[in-house]
């Protein structure tokens, strides 16, 4: 897992990601620069998709440049045909990377006409803040991954699995718009926090509010929250799901109020790279209430089972089980 570093501002990112293209593309690069650059690759999964973005947009350059256009074949015809060499093509690629630094803000950036698309993924057990080029931050919780499109038009994120707490830079031209599952969530300024479980999607308002849209809609506002399943629809939420208990991750906590003990150990294995079972599937209703700490997994077992007079039993393909006495 990597342990991000600060929060970095993405367009920061996009600039070194650049330096560092052409500096590794040059015929005079050292061993000492690529071990530099493996440093700063390592330093957190921002840092790894600002340059997987911008190669990326460097391969589609270079095919731009290569395309057999009719008037390009044409102009070839009073020139030889020659092979270009390594050395060539890499002074070509450091030339085109240069062009994308100097066009970067009016093509690329997140004002520009063709925008930023970029992809984040925290590990199971992690968390990362990342800082948009808008402003926004995007809080991930464990095993999370999103996709992030924002452009002089749009503000969108894809939720593709996993919990973000969303702190949105206010743009009243330019929603932002969060997409997960079957629905979508419309912000222009506020905090809120999508949860995208295998068979529904729990939007929260903290702060602010947003429109939800599914099959129907919804506005909520401050300390509101909603579901919808996998088909849109919207459904009713456990009684007192505060939107407390739903960040509680935030700070390193995760709060239970009257919770099926089934649901409890599938949020408690969010955080870790164990499976939880049960022995019987008739305990899955005992109902769990508390504060746990998220780190303190064996603690967090052991208080469950002495208040449901259960035992903890480790299996031998490493993972646990909670069984009657």
């Amino acid at each position: 897992m990597i342990t991000p570093a600060a929060t970095v501002n993405a367009e920061t990112l996009k600039d070194e990601a650049i330096e560092w293209l052409i500096r590794l593309s040059a015929e005079n690069c050292t061993a000492a620069d690529r071990r530099n650059f493996d440093r700063w690759i390592q330093q957190s999964t921002a840092h790894q998709a600002a340059y997987t973005e911008i190669a990326r947009r460097m391969n589609w350059l270079e095919h731009i440049a290569q395309t057999d256009t009719a008037s390009r074949s044409e102009a070839l015809r009073y020139r030889p045909d020659k092979q270009k060499t390594a050395v060539q093509r890499w002074a070509m690629l450091a030339t085109a990377a240069s062009i994308l630094l100097i066009l970067g803000v009016a093509t690329f950036s997140s004002d520009g006409w063709y925008g930023s698309n970029t992809r984040y993924s925290v590990a199971r057990g992690g968390s990362e803040t990342v800082t948009l080029a808008d402003g926004s931050n995007l809080e991930m919780n464990t095993d999370t991954e999103v996709n992030v499109r924002i452009n002089r038009w749009q503000r969108s994120v894809e939720v593709v699995k996993g919990e973000v707490f969303f702190r949105v830079a206010h743009n009243a031209e330019r929603p932002f718009v969060v997409s997960a599952g079957a629905g979508r969530t419309i912000d222009t300024g506020t905090e809120f926090d999508v949860y995208r479980q295998p068979q529904q999607v729990v939007v929260a308002v903290q702060e602010g509010s947003v429109r939800v849209e599914a099959k129907q809609n919804r506005e909520l506002v401050a300390s509101q929250t909603v579901a919808y399943d996998q088909n849109g629809d919207f459904i009713a939420l456990p009684p007192k799901f505060s939107i407390g208990n739903i960040t509680a991750w935030r700070r390193g906590k995760l709060i239970f109020d009257n919770r099926r003990l089934q649901d409890v150990l599938a949020e408690i294995g969010r955080y870790h790279n164990v499976q939880l079972h049960l022995a019987d599937p008739k305990l899955a209703g005992n109902k769990v209430s508390g504060t746990f700490f998220i780190e303190r997994l064996e603690g967090n077992l052991a208080t469950i089972a002495n208040s449901l007079n259960l035992t903890v039993q480790h299996s031998r393909n490493g993972g646990i089980v909670l069984a009657k006495r």
